[in-house]
């Protein structure tokens, strides 16, 4: 699969990454071409549009420049004459021009000529012209031209400004001034954006006109060296806010200036998104073929690792393992082949398993068998001991109880009894050992009623505590037996400890050896063969003992695990 995916990487993805490059340099530069055309056409057409605009403004300026009678309404002395036929006249004639041209704002009139009404709406003083408007109307020798930005009410307007000096009338000087909303001129540069900006700049500089509010009203902070930007149909590459612009500059009538910035990766956009589609076609494509390369070769790989693990499966004694759907070429017949040899071990290993199954049983019976005659003979020799001495009546008795002890350990055949159970098979066998010890043995009991349902192999406490009357006594002193029977964990615990004897340390460790030897004898080596065949070797006999002072003899079997010959999950 690595070798197939390799070749194709060679052999395809790489020229197609050459192509691509090659492609996108290629369209980068038409696209970048048809963008400075475009920008090109831009300003053509802003310009024209503001050329448009201002020549009619001009044009109304003209007029009133013209106009014989205005101009002889402002120059006459209305010290001792009414002026209300002139305010009449102006008022005609000027509100008729801003009905035809709502851009703009007002008109007015600055005049020396103190005579004239002060209403601060056509007629003001010459002293209140706007700041710079004087020097740039006494520039152009009465020809109309752009004063600057007039901020009234926090809304700005472009003041377009002209001397009336058509006429001359002595010492008397009038100044025409319209002011138009700077908001009719920024809708014509268009929306100013991170990528395309545009400004309307004075020979000084001071922006006068933006796709927005500037943030600057001198361009020369905005665009530093920006007169160096060539006007006409070439462009510039320059620095703003450490962004890379290409600048256009067009010369405009009054001395205007018409810039226009456009981001320089603006003008590829174009060409980066063609590119990433071409981009996105190619990876979309080459992802099906490598997905039909993976695809094909995770299918042959993981039917390889599959007969691989078998194999290991079958090294490791699995040997039920069985391959499937594995097809039918050469792999599929391998398959088929391990298949069959699996087949065949099992049988082999079930036919073995049921042999030592049989010789187990026969060991656990053998065993069982020993604890029966056992108990059995030292049952009847205190019968025939208590018979000889009382005549009966605890014979009966005696007998009566060993037959309760019998019913309960045969079990009709079957190995396992209920906790329950084994606790009435050592109270049974504990009964006739008071009628022949009387009170020299006291044995008490101390069971967890949780686990009394739960199944476990039987004549596991009689031995033990047979072995602890046996072993335990001593003169004419009290034997105390305690039984107790719990849960630890997982596991089920029996455990018998008495104040007896106990064991000499050199006896212990012999026994202790034996025990985990699993040697055969009667007793507590019975009782641990039987636990470790059935519950597995973890489980069986301990034994602890202090020699003078007693013993305690524990035995652990797990709750809920079974074996062959014993279920132990609780009823």
């Amino acid at each position: 699969m690595g070798k197939m995916m390799l070749v194709y990487t060679v052999f395809a993805v790489i020229p197609m990454i050459f192509l691509t490059a090659y492609n996108y340099r290629k369209t980068s530069e038409i696209l970048t071409e048809e963008s400075f055309q475009e920008m090109q056409q831009n300003m053509v057409t802003t310009g024209k549009s503001l050329e448009s605009s201002f020549l009619s403004y001009s044009t109304i300026m003209d007029l009133l420049y013209t106009n014989q009678m205005l101009n002889s309404y402002l120059s006459v002395d209305y010290t001792d004459i009414s002026y209300w036929d002139m305010f009449s006249y102006i008022d005609k004639q000027l509100h008729s021009i801003t009905i035809l041209q709502p851009n703009i704002y007002r008109i007015s009139f600055y005049s020396t000529n103190r005579t004239l009404p002060q209403d601060n709406y056509y007629f003001y003083k010459k002293e209140e012209l706007p700041a710079g408007f004087e020097a740039k109307a006494s520039e152009k020798s009465g020809s109309t031209t752009i004063g600057g930005i007039v901020n009234k009410d926090g809304v700005d307007y472009l003041g377009f400004i002209r001397k009336l000096n058509y006429y001359s009338s002595g010492e008397i000087e009038n100044y025409l001034v319209m002011m138009v909303d700077a908001n009719s001129i920024n809708e014509q540069l268009g929306q100013n954006d991170n990528s395309r900006q545009m400004y309307l700049v004075d020979e000084a500089g001071q922006v006068l006109a933006a796709g927005a509010a500037a943030a600057e009203s001198d361009i020369g902070k905005l665009i530093p060296g920006w007169k160096e930007i060539p006007s006409g149909d070439t462009g510039r590459k320059i620095s703003m806010d450490g962004i890379d612009m290409i600048g256009m500059r067009r010369e405009e009538d009054m001395g205007l200036n018409l810039l226009l910035l456009i981001d320089q990766e603006s003008l590829l956009a174009e060409t980066a998104e063609v590119t990433q589609r071409i981009l996105f076609v190619f990876l979309l494509s080459s992802s099906f073929v490598f997905c039909a390369i993976w695809l094909y070769g995770k299918m042959a790989e993981k039917r390889v690792e599959k007969v691989v693990y078998a194999a290991k499966k079958l090294g490791d004694g699995q040997f039920d393992y069985i391959l499937s759907d594995m097809g039918y070429d050469e792999i599929g017949q391998i398959a088929n082949a391990f298949n069959s040899l699996n087949e065949r071990i099992q049988i082999l290993i079930r036919e073995n398993y049921e042999k030592k199954l049989l010789l187990k049983s026969s060991e656990m019976n053998l065993l069982q068998e020993q604890i029966n005659p056992h108990f059995l003979y030292n049952a009847l020799s205190v019968i025939s001991s208590m018979a000889i001495r009382e005549g009966g009546k605890k014979t009966v008795q005696s007998v009566r109880y060993l037959a309760d002890f019998y019913r309960i350990s045969l079990n009709k055949g079957r190995q396992t009894v209920s906790v329950q159970e084994e606790l009435d098979l050592l109270q049974n066998y504990m009964k006739i050992q008071k009628l022949r010890f009387g009170d020299a043995v006291d044995i008490s009991y101390d069971a967890d009623r949780e686990i009394l349902p739960c199944r476990t192999i039987k004549l596991i406490l009689q031995p033990l505590v047979e072995n602890a009357i046996h072993h335990g006594t001593r003169g004419e002193e009290v034997l105390h037996i305690s039984v107790r029977v719990g849960q630890d964990g997982n596991r089920i615990f029996y455990e018998v400890s008495d104040d007896g004897l106990g064991i000499e340390p050199e006896k212990l460790v012999q026994l202790r050896t034996e025990l985990k030897q699993s040697q055969e004898g009667f007793g507590l080596k019975n009782v641990d063969i039987r636990v470790k065949l059935n519950y597995g070797k973890e489980y069986g006999v301990t034994i602890n003992s202090v020699y003078g002072k007693g013993t305690c003899i524990r035995v652990e079997i797990p709750r809920t695990a079974g074996s062959a010959f014993v279920n132990n999950d609780c009823l």
